[in-house]
């Protein structure tokens, strides 16, 4: 039977998954204003809709980044069979 190597977590793939942590949060923050019209953990952030908007946008926009830079990463790991070391 043929094994699957599993990815490994190396410091890389570590740190851009607190990126990707950290624009889950700011969607959350702006996602949350819309639903309350309150600031979800800093206080008067955001204040206004304009804001609340932006960090959804910027929230989005960090998730995809940091999720395409796990998965280069990924791609960098040596698979089964690979000749690299």
């Amino acid at each position: 039977m043929k094994r699957t190597m599993r990815p490994k977590l190396t410091p890389m793939v570590l740190f851009y998954a607190l990126f990707d942590v950290a624009g889950m949060v700011i969607f959350a923050t702006g996602g949350a204003w819309f639903k309350t019209g309150k600031d979800l953990f800093v206080p008067n952030f955001p204040g206004n809709a304009f804001e609340a908007g932006l960090a959804i946008v910027v929230g989005i926009a960090l998730m995809v980044w940091a999720a395409a830079q796990v998965l280069r990463e990924m791609l960098k790991q040596p698979r089964d069979g690979d000749d690299r070391p």
